[in-house]
């Protein structure tokens, strides 16, 4: 008899976790998937211009949570250890795909002077604008050559190339090359000197371009400050340690250090996210 309730109890158990989970959990974790598609898509395939299927990629990112996990419980033969490694595997792909989306970006950046002069200059050597960008093509290197490149190849595809330079600028997502396409589709459709219009816009970005690098010149040292106020309390656990190997031993291993060490990381978490906010100033 005493089974038998035990077999109910695990049966009602597990009917509701399972309930539970495709009720609630299994929404948000299709739309966190669905997230992690759309982001690799944008910046491996879209950006990157990497031929690769987003929906692989997004495989093996879970792949890589998987093994951090179980890497994780190897180790530690502790659940906390494999939670804090699939947490490592989940932010691993991430930040490299962050990273190389904004090498990329700033690297777009650091080759629009030089852009829109070549620009520039084919056109007032007697180039079409679309012979202007092909002699961009031509001539640099790097992401802005394969950013115009794929420009031109949906413009010699039949697309309008006011529509091509709409979707090159929110595929980069810059609001500089956004002004660029924006101030070229405006003349096009209002006439007037492209060379002389086309060195108005470069002036205007560099100015931009000018001010937000002194701008970042300003907030580098509170951005700096957050990231050395997030490592001082590491360090103090590692001296803490070197001098009460006990003491401090007591903090990953009894539950209630366990709380407190969690609390104070999510309170650095968000001490460093407000800071790097406050200090995130959009022109």
């Amino acid at each position: 008899m005493h089974n038998a309730q035990w077999l109910i109890a695990i049966a009602v158990t597990t009917f509701g976790a399972v309930f539970v989970f495709f009720a609630y959990c299994l929404p948000t974790v299709r739309a966190l998937y669905d997230r992690q598609v759309n982001l690799y898509e944008r910046v491996l395939v879209h950006q990157l211009l990497i031929d690769i299927d987003p929906r692989v990629a997004a495989w093996l990112a879970i792949l890589c949570i998987v093994l951090c996990a179980l890497v994780g419980y190897v180790l530690a033969m502790n659940i906390i250890a494999a939670i804090v490694g699939g947490a490592l595997g989940f932010a691993i792909p991430q930040l490299v795909v962050r990273h190389l989306e904004r090498k990329r970006y700033e690297r777009l950046e650091r080759q629009l002077i030089d852009a829109i002069t070549t620009l520039a200059s084919g056109v007032r050597a007697g180039l079409t604008l679309v012979q202007s960008m092909e002699l961009l093509v031509m001539n640099m290197t790097g992401p802005v050559k394969q950013e115009f490149g794929q420009l031109l190849r949906e413009y010699q595809m039949g697309l309008d190339l006011n529509q091509s330079m709409r979707n090159t600028a929110g595929r980069i997502g810059s609001p500089h090359y956004r002004l660029l396409f924006t101030a070229i589709e405006m003349h096009r459709q209002r006439g007037g000197d492209t060379g002389e219009s086309l060195d108005r816009i470069n002036e205007s970005i560099r100015e931009l371009q000018r001010l937000e690098g002194k701008l970042d010149s300003l907030t580098a040292q509170g951005r700096y400050q957050a990231w050395f106020m997030a490592a001082m309390p590491v360090v103090l656990i590692f001296m803490l340690y070197l001098i009460n190997p006990e003491g401090v031993t007591m903090l990953f291993v009894e539950p209630l250090g366990r709380v407190f060490l969690m609390f104070a990381t999510l309170l650095i978490t968000f001490s460093v996210l407000w800071i790097r906010r406050i200090m995130n100033v959009e022109l």
